[in-house]
């Protein structure tokens, strides 16, 4: 990754997130919160079960159609398997009990829409449920096996049970589910199971073209080994898409607060709606508007309002104590006496001043009372109106000390009246100041009163009726206030937050800038990433579909993840593109569900060196039956092949064509008692039974004759198929036709007529041919095995049909 981001024109900053982003969610949230993610290791996806793993034996108790425990032994290693029997016999329940046994889950069970489709997974006639998959683990499994039917895995091995034990009382989502005995790690397994999952069962094999684009997509992509890049891309993604809401959350909202805004009457909405409607709003302006530090006019004037205050009361009685003190002393000290002592106070001192000055002329004469023009100013006269001019002065200070205390006092209250303040002549178109203002005026009118006493009378009578009157105003300036706020909150909130989401989109803008970058990047090397890395697995699909299609005039083309999630199939019939689940059948889709999924079973990096497949025969024609025989078979050189089917066809295809392969046959008896046992051929399965029937000394003699017979009819039959098949099927005779050809006979004679004649409608021919070449006990063989025919010495007609059957074969 580093390396392309490298060989890229990317900016620093989104070559930093895309790193980051693979890192991890954590590290891409440090990524863009500025926090340095040196230190932010790709996340570890090593941890998981050991290489190498071998299935070495299923063993199944009490589930579905197995009730004493039944064992499936498996050659731990590279291989072919193929569990045969009958529907109804067992076989898939040793399928789904692995299954269930490795992943919790079963296709069939997990998935039963109704509840009466849940409640079969029980035997009845065994109430203790449990399933058991041994497993072994080696350090090589990848090379073919020794043999054929004991495949072995190289390197020291180890084994491992998984076990689940159900109580008579759990569901199927319970259970007891341990690993050697202890609690089964399921978290260790998971990532594995989810992306190289060995299962494939019949309910899953159609759907993997048919089900959720996604859920194909998802476990091809997972294959990959992209999810790191992926999950990437998703968290820028899902960042990108976070920013972009935040980036214009306030672009989508703004007309909306704006028209709220412009449908109010108050001049902060007007103002804050004339801001919104700029392209590039002023978001401090709007955030003193919702935070209240800027107001529209006459919301500022009702706050100034409510601010005006007359000089506070305390003061007021301060003023006023000092007026009344200073009142009360000139009071005290203007008396009538007083104002003649200050007049004969002048007098003495003019008359004494008079005296000295005449003192210090020449004349030494006393100076003659200038007032009367009798008495003498002379040195006794001046001694006595010196002491008499002393005691005046004294009188005359105390009441010169109380006018200048009462002038202080007048000048301190008239401070007090200041003039009506400018912001209530302001208010007159707002509110209604005139009482206010009128005694406002009237007090202020006080400065110009000059009589002490009616000022102190004017000065706070009008001060009472002034703070009743500013009270009065400040109350309905509250009121206007409170009545607009009311109106005007939720505005200022509804502004607030979208100042809020401004703010933000503008901090994350260019975040979101750096994210889209980085996000288209990963997205195109992704792409390039999965084109590369899917080419491999593509070309595997393209050449299993080739052994499979068999005479199918569909192509399978290129197999690309697309952009869209899902993926997408270049099939053509004929040369001519149409999509797959149009053109195709249910065979021909199952045959490309294998093709599909066997890749992904088979990549190196899977610790599954098995694959568990079950019932791919199902609506397959007998040529693709061939191509599925030679798939499996190769797959068998580096897996361990296990394939459960109950169509004969595999078998037969899988021996015709010579391919290596071990044969299971599960048969279920009675109370659900289930046999697993090493299958023959089909010849020499029919000629076992009937030597069992033989030595049967339960049955009747003339049911134990007819019995032995079926049987060698059976062998006859199936070395008639035998030998028919091969032999065309090698000329080049398409399957339809050999399968049609045989559908024609009917009988025994019949069948043996087409195999030795090739001709069907030469029967008469037959017993002559087979007396000139094999001999007439070949006749006598015919003759017994017929329906009602007499049998004989039951040994030597199961000889004789041995014998029959090995010339048939050879």
């Amino acid at each position: 990754m580093a390396g392309r981001l490298a060989q890229d024109e990317l900016t620093p900053r989104a070559a930093e997130l895309v790193l980051a982003a693979c890192r991890g969610d954590a590290a891409l949230d440090r990524a863009l919160t500025g926090v340095a993610t040196e230190e932010d290791a790709p996340p570890d996806r090593s941890d998981g079960p050991g290489q190498g793993i071998f299935v070495s034996e299923i063993r199944v108790r009490g589930f579905r159609g197995i009730g004493p425990q039944a064992r499936l032994p498996l050659a731990p290693g590279p291989g072919l398997t193929v569990v045969t029997g009958r529907n109804g016999s067992g076989k898939s329940s040793f399928a789904e009990a692995a299954e269930l046994a490795l992943t919790g889950y079963n296709a069939r069970w997990t998935r039963a829409r109704h509840d009466t489709g849940k409640q079969g997974w029980r035997n009845l006639h065994q109430p203790d449920t449990a399933v058991e998959l041994e497993l072994v683990q080696s350090d090589r499994g990848d090379g073919p096996a020794d043999s054929p039917g004991d495949g072995r895995a190289d390197g020291p091995a180890g084994k491992t049970t998984i076990r689940r034990h159900w109580a008579p009382d759990d569901d199927l989502a319970r259970g007891e589910w341990t690993q050697d005995d202890q609690p089964f790690d399921h978290g260790r397994w998971r990532d594995a199971l989810e992306t190289y999952r060995p299962f494939l069962p019949y309910s899953e094999l159609s759907t993997v073209l048919d089900a959720q684009p996604e859920d194909l997509y998802e476990a091809m992509h997972r294959l990959l080994g992209l999810e790191a890049i992926t999950e990437a891309q998703q968290a820028l993604a899902e960042h990108r898409k976070r920013l972009a809401e935040v980036v214009a959350r306030p672009y989508d909202r703004r007309e909306r607060v704006r028209a709220e805004l412009l449908a109010s009457q108050d001049e902060r909405a007007r103002r804050a709606a004339a801001l919104l409607g700029s392209d590039s709003p002023d978001l401090d302006a709007i955030a003193d508007l919702a935070l209240g530090a800027e107001v529209g006019t006459g919301t500022s004037l009702l706050h100034q309002i409510v601010d005006v205050a007359p000089p506070p009361e305390d003061e007021v009685d301060r003023v006023r104590e000092t007026l009344d003190l200073a009142l009360t002393g000139v009071t005290a000290v203007a008396t009538d006496n007083a104002q003649d002592s200050l007049r004969c106070s002048e007098i003495l001192r003019l008359a004494i001043q008079l005296s000295e000055s005449a003192r210090t002329s020449d004349s030494e004469r006393a100076q003659t009372c200038p007032v009367c023009d009798l008495g003498r100013l002379d040195g006794r006269w001046l001694a006595k109106a010196k002491d008499r001019a002393e005691h005046l002065a004294r009188a005359a200070a105390e009441l010169h000390g109380a006018a200048d205390r009462l002038d202080v006092a007048v000048a301190a209250t008239r401070a007090l009246c200041q003039p009506v303040p400018e912001v209530l002549l302001e208010a007159e178109g707002v509110l209604d100041v005139t009482t206010a203002l009128q005694a406002w005026q009237a007090w202020h009118d006080c400065v110009a009163i000059d009589d002490p006493v009616r000022l102190r009378q004017e000065v706070f009578e009008r001060y009472t009726e002034l703070v009743q009157a500013v009270d009065q105003l400040k109350t309905v300036a509250r009121e206007q206030i409170d009545r607009r706020d009311l109106v005007w909150r939720p505005m200022a909130i509804a502004l607030f937050e979208w100042h809020s989401q401004a703010q933000q989109a503008l901090a994350d803008s260019q975040v979101l800038a750096d994210v889209t970058e980085a996000e288209n990047w990963i997205r195109k090397a992704a792409a390039t990433l999965r084109t590369e890395r899917i080419a491999p697995f593509a070309k595997e699909s393209q050449r299993i579909w080739q052994r499979l299609r068999q005479q199918s005039n569909v192509d399978l083309g290129a197999v690309r993840l697309g952009g869209a999630r899902n993926v997408e199939l270049d099939v053509s019939v004929d040369g001519v593109t149409n999509s797959a689940l149009a053109v195709m059948s249910q065979g021909e889709l199952h045959s490309l569900g294998l093709a599909l999924f066997l890749p992904r079973a088979m990549v190196d990096e899977s610790p599954f060196r098995f694959v568990v497949i079950d019932d791919p025969v199902q609506a397959m024609d007998p040529s693709k039956v061939d191509g599925l025989a030679q798939v499996l078979a190769d797959v068998g050189l580096t897996r361990q092949v296990v394939v459960f089917t109950h169509d004969e066809r595999l078998v037969e295809a899988l021996r015709r064509l010579r391919l290596a392969a071990t044969v299971w046959e599960v048969c279920r008896g009675e109370e659900s008692v289930v046999q697993v046992r090493m299958s023959d051929d089909p010849v020499g399965r029919c000629l076992g039974d009937a030597r069992a029937m033989r030595g049967d000394e339960d049955l009747p003699d003339a049911l134990r004759a007819e019995l032995v017979a079926s049987c060698c009819r059976a062998a006859l039959e199936a070395a008639s198929h035998a030998r028919f098949r091969r032999r065309h099927l090698g000329s080049g005779m398409p399957h339809a036709e050999v399968e049609r050809r045989l559908e024609c006979a009917l009988t025994t004679r019949q069948k043996l007529t087409l195999a030795v004649l090739d001709d069907l409608a030469e029967p008469a021919k037959l017993v002559p041919h087979l007396e000139d070449v094999v001999g007439s006990w070949a006749v006598d063989l015919v003759q017994a095995c017929r329906v009602g025919g007499d049998t004989g010495d039951l040994d030597v007609l199961i000889r004789d049909t041995e014998l029959l059957a090995g010339w048939l074969q050879r």
